[in-house]
């Protein structure tokens, strides 16, 4: 294919990437006189006028929901001392109340509230953030980890996680980079892997099955970031695309590129054309910012900011459920912190979805033995700061400090980010059923009692977002004293008025509304979604994505 046909076919209505455009500037150089050059920045400049940002933060296994987001006041029966062999303690077993050891006691504090949100301990460290946090604490998820994990991404519709993916399916991510990303080189970084949390069969989901990376145009792809050395090895191999063009001169052109560059309905082309045009300069020391791939990520004032150590670079392995040992391939979530904030702010990507390096770090199940013995749950406090409060703090404040071109906002102003984990943990565990089995001795009955999992997955969860279109120092939706379960929400945000706003439980005389709902997984993705200017609805019209559930409108700011 020679230049002509090249530009021909690409402008003329397919959109082509931004990598592509590196491709051809390699094989031919960079085409147009100074003039056409400049109407294709400031063609771009004004399709970039309001550039956007999503980023996933999600805590892989189940935080503690019921100290996070979805906070109750409850006794810690763990501390109890009940003789024994009792099988009807009073109160009973079912009605016991499990919370890490010390809970109540600083700094394990019962719920309190800061401005507008109600909060348990395990988002104390998040504090600082709140002012620009919107929480929903009337949310489940989903209490199989992998299928949790697959909604997050997915969203809510029918489907089957072992099926083929379709073409008009899309992660929120995929949907997100498909409308924004033709412009950027390494548009869609994630740091998960979808058989890496070790639940699921490699033979039984083969490629285009379960999560399916290859969804939508190849600027919407799902790119694995791994470790900062992968990273600069891609980024090196992608220099060495425009490395044999440093002494070319930009060639005089005169097939139409000028009218073809103004022209409206190539405007992803132009966008992509600008972008490989400035990313070429950076990469072959053309330009006034030099991208060295071999320096990222190296800056001794960030890592020192973000608190990296060697160690945080590292990955790990686990083997669950039999299954052979696998990696993330990911290092720590300050790492990819870091990473995240480089890749923005270089101009290379837009779309992240950072995730915890540990296999089922919060998986914190624990027998009512062992609670016992232990007087009380395991503590994710420490899990919690590392994991989720001090790089996020850290990438908060960095993306706030940083100017976007001469826009005078911040890049956190046209930025999204969401907070999750697939599910909560259970507090308790019902025995009646073990009580009322009749092929059971009482001493087998005890046993059972005493070996069932009160630390198990649990749909009650809570997400929550920050950004620059986000409503912050909101709360919507709560968990009820007495139900333990989420309060269902209006459309508008409120709460149902048939319910109690203390106890959870339906008000004598009245009945759920039938408008009112829990938010699941979905939700969150269509709100991710309407906070970065999309319309859900319009996309799933358009095949790009199943996901049915409505925006949460009430989380953008009025």
């Amino acid at each position: 294919m020679n230049r002509r046909q090249f530009l021909s076919g690409a402008l003329a209505g397919t959109a082509i990437s931004t990598l592509d455009w590196l491709r051809f500037f390699r094989s031919f150089g960079v085409p147009g006189t100074a003039k056409e050059l400049g109407i294709a920045e400031a063609a771009a400049a004004e399709l970039n006028a309001t550039p956007r940002f999503l980023i996933y933060w999600f805590q892989e296994g189940g935080w503690d929901g019921y100290s996070m987001f979805n906070p109750v006041h409850t006794p810690n029966d763990g501390t109890r001392v009940i003789p024994a062999g009792t099988l009807r303690p009073t109160p009973t077993w079912s009605q016991h109340r499990y919370r890490p050891k010390n809970y109540g006691t600083s700094p394990l504090n019962p719920p309190r509230t800061s401005g507008n949100i109600t909060y348990g301990y395990l988002a104390e460290d998040g504090l600082p953030l709140f002012s620009d946090m919107a929480v929903v604490s009337s949310h489940n998820g989903n209490t199989f980890h992998s299928g949790g994990r697959w909604e997050y991404h997915y969203g809510k519709y029918r489907s089957s996680l072992s099926g083929a993916r379709q073409q008009d399916e899309r992660t929120v991510m995929q949907a997100f980079c498909e409308a924004y990303g033709t412009g950027y080189l390494l548009p869609h970084v994630s740091w998960h892997r979808w058989l890496s949390d070790g639940e699921l069969s490699i033979p039984s989901y083969p490629e285009g099955t379960g999560y399916y990376e290859k969804l939508g145009p190849v600027h919407a792809h799902t790119l694995y970031g791994k470790t900062p050395t992968d990273m600069r090895n891609r980024l090196s191999s992608l220099g060495s695309v425009a490395q044999g063009q440093r002494d070319a001169r930009i060639r005089q052109f005169t097939d139409n590129l000028q009218a073809n560059l103004v022209n409206e309905q190539n405007g992803e082309s132009v966008r992509a054309f600008a972008s490989a045009l400035t990313i070429h300069r950076a990469l072959t020391a053309g330009g006034t910012t030099t991208i060295d791939p071999t320096t990222m990520f190296k800056d001794p004032t960030l890592r020192s900011e973000f608190g990296i150590t060697a160690a945080d670079e590292t990955t790990e392995a686990g083997s669950i459920n039999g299954n052979p040992a696998r990696s993330k391939e990911n290092p720590n979530t300050n790492v990819q912190a870091l990473m995240t904030y480089e890749m923005m702010t270089k101009g290379l990507s837009i779309g992240f979805f950072i995730e915890n390096r540990g296999l089922r770090l919060y998986d914190s199940h624990r027998d009512r033995r062992s609670i016992m013995n232990n007087q009380g749950q395991s503590d994710q406090t420490n899990n919690m700061r590392k994991n989720l409060w001090s790089p996020l703090k850290t990438l908060v404040a960095k993306l706030k400090a940083t100017q976007y071109g001469d826009t005078g906002k911040s890049y956190y102003d046209f930025t999204t980010i969401v907070l999750a984990s697939e599910m909560g943990r259970t507090i308790s565990g019902d025995v009646e059923g073990i009580l009322a089995s009749s092929g059971l001795t009482d001493v087998q009955k005890y046993d059972e009692i005493m070996g069932q999992d009160c630390c198990q997955h649990w749909r009650v969860s809570s997400v929550a977002f920050l950004g620059g279109t986000v409503r912050g120092n909101t709360q919507w939706g709560r968990v009820g004293s007495t139900s333990l379960e989420g309060i269902p929400i209006m459309p508008d945000g409120t709460l149902d008025p048939a319910y109690s706003p203390d106890t959870g439980l339906l008000l004598s005389g009245r009945t759920k509304n039938a408008n009112s709902f829990i938010t699941d997984a979905g939700h969150v993705y269509s709100t991710a979604l309407y906070l970065s200017g999309l319309d859900p609805v319009a996309l799933r019209t358009a095949g790009k994505g199943r996901n049915d559930r409505a925006p949460l409108t009430f989380i953008k700011k009025p």
